[in-house]
């Protein structure tokens, strides 16, 4: 499985990046080789199928329409993006590619960073969750599965700036909860080294729903 670290590059526009998802996508689809796309994005708004107007309560702020599922999200600095864009193995169970790659993310905040991540009933993506506090989401998770393989992925907020993420927006059209990062739980971790912790167990994680579980991890530099 190639994985492209774009993160070498510094911040990568939204839409470059799902371009290369997309031509990945369609060599995965006809049986090239499967991927993981690692980026920090320039700051974006994007919006899901389910969003609702007023998740968007700022009508001047630009916002991309995309076709993942979920409501309205923020990218940017701070910010590790990952895609993995890959075959699975048929018949395709949509909920087990879901649950593989939450567990990936949940095990990698419990066990990496020791926080208490996990999954809400009814809510996408990876939560904290504490007694007598909000639920924070720590990562959101937007998936797809088109023609038997995948595209869009995860956001997990590392040390983004509270002054300037998010800001504009209902993050997920969840008005009742909050956006954590690492570095608000008082967690010291680049981007760069959240992607070595995330990306080999979301690699492990996923191996059972492939089409080809039989892979290694293979680092590219792409052009």
């Amino acid at each position: 499985m190639d994985v492209i670290n774009l993160l070498d590059k510094g911040l990568s526009d939204y839409m470059e990046v799902d371009a290369l998802q997309r031509r990945l996508h369609e060599a995965a689809v006809q049986g090239g080789p499967d991927s993981i796309i690692v980026s920090q994005m320039s700051p974006t708004w994007t919006a899901g199928r389910h969003t609702k107007p007023e998740d968007v309560p700022d009508g001047d702020v630009p916002i991309i329409k995309v076709d993942r599922a979920g409501s309205a999200t923020w990218h940017g600095p701070g910010q590790l993006v990952v895609y993995p864009v890959v075959r699975l193995r048929e018949p395709v169970d949509l909920v087990a590619w879901i649950r593989a790659v939450e567990a990936a993310v949940i095990d990698t905040v419990n066990i990496t960073w020791g926080l208490p991540a996990t999954r809400i009933e009814g809510r996408a993506g990876v939560w904290l969750r504490e007694e007598g506090c909000r639920d924070r989401k720590i990562c959101a998770i937007g998936l797809k599965v088109a023609r038997g393989a995948t595209l869009h992925g995860v956001a997990l907020n590392v040390d983004i700036d509270p002054s300037t993420a998010f800001s504009g927006i209902i993050p997920c059209g969840l008005a009742d909860a909050d956006v954590a990062s690492l570095s608000w739980e008082g967690i010291s971790s680049s981007v760069e080294d959240a992607a070595n912790a995330l990306v080999p167990r979301i690699f492990e994680s996923i191996l059972p729903c492939l089409n080809s579980p039989d892979q290694r991890l293979v680092y590219r530099s792409y052009e």
